[in-house]
């Protein structure tokens, strides 16, 4: 059994061996102690995704912290995570606990905590509640729980339904009437997950034409992980060509990561939807100070609109709680992160996979471009980059070997371009003579080496890809 560890964001483990009601009962717990801490009339929004046995440790958590007196407002039906956030930011919550394990296989389920700042808690938020729920764990402490009904009959728990209310707060950053009169068809991909019937309500409520697929209960979700890359999106970019929609839109698991289509059926990079929705907030929305703030495995592509548009630009750490604990004290335009999950200021401090989709349709109906036009647009500004992650599932013995040859003997060139710069902020993250870039770091929430290349053509990029694996993993 692996120890409880809070990755980049949250903690996830395998369901009935990691992740099991005893052990989310501790977590609960060290959430409860420590939000009673900085407020004695504490209050926590508990939501859940559509994962195997999620509403069921989600009960156990409201169960446990009602227990405490920690006033539980809960999730009537399953919710995404941005909808959580929304509530821990509106009811100022200390902590707010969402069962998902986000784009995790289906045999995972995870515990991520939400702030009262409404994004992801932030270190020093998630290390006492780590440190704490250990500690319950090495002494065989068993946490005291209410009786559902009776904490659901007293009061102690109230189910709620946040869902208008948040669709609502994501309306006010849309330009409706430009929308409604768009013309545009979206095909939405739900991927079985906590997104199911947001975007297409909302669609629908402004008037745009949609058809929402993979949006049936399925815990295994159709064979394929919740993640919106290309490998896993077959289904959305099938159903874009066979309607002649104009964007397909996907959302992972629990709706903080955005997978985009275009009209083609040709995946648009994270890295480009990051920086079309950046270029959007900036020359459209009229959103123009602050900083950018991305993770060091984001575009260079952001640093280039940065600099034409005078704007500040932050890297953090891969995973959005980084981000996020940056934009708390600092003034910030837009953040997010190579993964596929971006969000807006002025919005909640979390990603937001419904939000900036429909973003992207405005910033098409606004400059009357396609999907592809808009990136060739963007490329002509900034200039082409290409971008691939290669995924590699490996030992541990084989990863940790991998990272430390890369850190004790890095290579002085790659694919034959000299290595320029180096930063080990994260891994170790190499831009080349030519603006490339490779990066090379652990997964914070599965088993898997990942290996990212940016570059400035297709051929380089599967060079660097190629080259860094066999110097990585060659015996």
């Amino acid at each position: 059994m692996g120890v409880i560890k809070f990755g980049t964001d949250g903690w996830r483990g395998v369901i009935a061996k990691d992740f099991t009601f005893d052990r989310v009962a501790m977590v609960a717990a060290a959430v409860g102690k420590v939000s009673l801490e900085k407020d004695p009339n504490a209050k926590a929004m508990i939501g859940y995704d559509r994962r195997f046995l999620s509403r069921e440790f989600a009960q156990e958590t409201a169960c446990v912290l009602a227990a405490m007196g920690v006033k539980v407002l809960f999730s009537e039906n399953f919710c995404t995570t941005p909808c959580t956030s929304f509530v821990a930011h509106r009811e100022k919550t200390p902590l707010s606990p969402m069962m998902t394990a986000s784009h995790n296989p289906p045999i995972y389920n995870g515990f991520k905590i939400k702030g009262p700042h409404g994004g992801p808690a932030t270190p020093d938020q998630v290390d006492p509640v780590q440190e704490l729920a250990s500690k319950y764990e090495a002494e065989g402490f068993i946490p005291e729980k209410m009786d559902w009904d009776e904490a659901i009959s007293s009061g102690a728990i109230e189910l709620i339904d946040a869902k208008a209310d948040y669709l609502a707060a994501v309306k006010k950053h849309l330009n409706v009437d430009l929308l409604k009169s768009c013309g545009k068809k979206v095909v939405v991909d739900a991927m079985h997950g906590a997104g199911t019937g947001f975007m297409k309500q909302l669609l629908d409520e402004i008037g745009v034409e949609s058809i929402e697929i993979r949006n049936e209960e399925n815990p295994s979700f159709g064979g394929v992980n919740p993640e919106p890359i290309t490998k896993n999106l077959g289904a959305l970019i099938d159903k874009v060509r066979e309607t002649g929609a104009d964007l397909g839109l996907a959302m992972d698991g629990d709706a903080d990561r955005l997978g985009v289509v275009d009209e083609t059926g040709r995946f648009v990079t994270t890295q480009e939807v990051f920086s079309l929705v950046v270029k959007h907030a900036i020359e459209n929305l009229g959103i123009k100070t602050g900083e950018i703030v991305k993770t060091i495995s984001s575009s260079v592509m952001l640093n280039k609109l940065a600099e034409i548009h005078g704007v500040g630009i932050h890297t953090t750490r891969v995973g959005f709680k980084d981000v996020c604990d940056y934009m708390i004290h600092n003034d910030w335009l837009a953040g997010g992160e190579e993964s596929g999950g971006y969000t807006i200021k002025g919005h909640i401090l979390d990603r937001d996979g419904l939000l900036c989709g429909i973003l992207l349709l405005e910033m098409m109906a606004l400059k009357k471009m396609k999907m592809s036009e808009l990136v060739d647009d963007l490329m002509a500004q900034v200039g082409y980059h290409t971008f691939q992650r290669n995924d590699v599932t490996t030992t541990v013995e084989k990863k940790e070997r991998a990272l430390a040859r890369v850190a004790d003997n890095p290579p002085d060139n790659i694919a034959g371009l000299k290595v320029a710069k180096v930063n080990t902020m994260d891994g170790y993250h190499a831009t080349l003579e030519d603006g490339s870039w490779t990066l090379v770091r652990a997964s914070g929430t599965e088993p898997l080496l990942r290996i990212y290349c940016e570059a400035v053509s297709d051929e380089t990029r599967d060079k660097v890809l190629a080259n860094m694996e066999k110097f990585l993993l060659d015996e």
